[in-house]
């Protein structure tokens, strides 16, 4: 498949944008899928998103640590339900189409909305300095979102900031570091799928690897933003986003 100048940078651009977005918050793909399946089928551009998600959560995981915002431990008890979920959704995305996935993510995400509103102190709480307990529910609430982002993964940052802010009890800072960190685990997971099952949908690491530039250029940036701005703005970023990626998915 033949790509013009053009092309290749709309994926850039768009990779740089989506590895702040997902940074900061989560939806990143909500740009990068629409410019991907812009050049190539829907299922082919569901399957390349993930190879940007690769690098962007390597560069992004790398810099939160190095600023001392999360411990390796704290990411691998939710990335194992992940994981598992993951290979499953990775499965299912091999054989169906996403276009009715996207519906229902757009709803979710219009639900969560005032989710982001309720308990305020939850979301600008001071940084945790030790791992809270996780209840055993949500390794079955973690299961469930490992298929989601096996199957698809556009809007999985907010879901899993949601669920590690109010459900476990990390700050801000502390949740969306552990987010890009559990999100590593996942994308090897269904990028391992994706390249085993090859002959039922193409990978196409050219322009795929081109994003991932991007978007490990764009998680460098996003970090510095994450760790230099105050709660309060990146809550009220999420807030923006959240509403943003809820219309474009139910709307546009």
């Amino acid at each position: 498949m033949d790509f013009s100048v053009w092309q290749y940078v709309m994926v850039l651009i768009s990779g740089i944008l989506c590895g702040i977005i997902n940074t900061l918050a989560g939806g990143g793909s909500l740009i990068t899928l629409p410019v991907l399946m812009m050049v190539m089928p829907d299922n082919e551009a569901n399957v390349t998103n993930r190879l940007g998600f690769l690098f962007q959560s390597i560069v992004a995981s790398w810099q939160f640590k190095k600023k001392k915002a999360f411990e390796w431990s704290w990411g691998l008890r939710p990335a194992v339900p992940l994981v598992i979920g993951t290979v499953a959704g990775a499965l299912i995305a091999v054989h169906v189409e996403v276009g009715i996935i996207r519906q229902a993510t757009g709803v979710l995400l219009a639900l969560m909305l005032p989710v982001v509103f309720l308990q305020p102190e939850k979301w600008l709480k001071n940084k945790v300095t030790t791992m809270p307990q996780m209840k055993w529910w949500m390794y079955i609430v973690y299961l469930l979102l490992g298929v989601y982002a096996g199957f698809l993964q556009a809007g999985i940052g907010y879901f899993l900031l949601i669920l590690l802010i109010l459900g476990t009890g990390y700050d801000l800072l502390t949740a969306n570091a552990i987010k890009v960190f559990v999100v590593l685990f996942t994308t090897v997971a269904a990028l391992l799928i994706f390249i085993l099952f090859a002959d039922k949908v193409k990978l196409h690491y050219d322009i795929g690897l081109l994003q991932a530039a991007g978007q490990a250029f764009g998680a460098y940036l996003g970090v510095k933003f994450a760790v230099n701005w105050k709660p309060q703005i990146i809550r009220w970023l999420l807030i923006a986003l959240l509403g943003a990626f809820a219309v474009k998915l139910l709307f546009i």
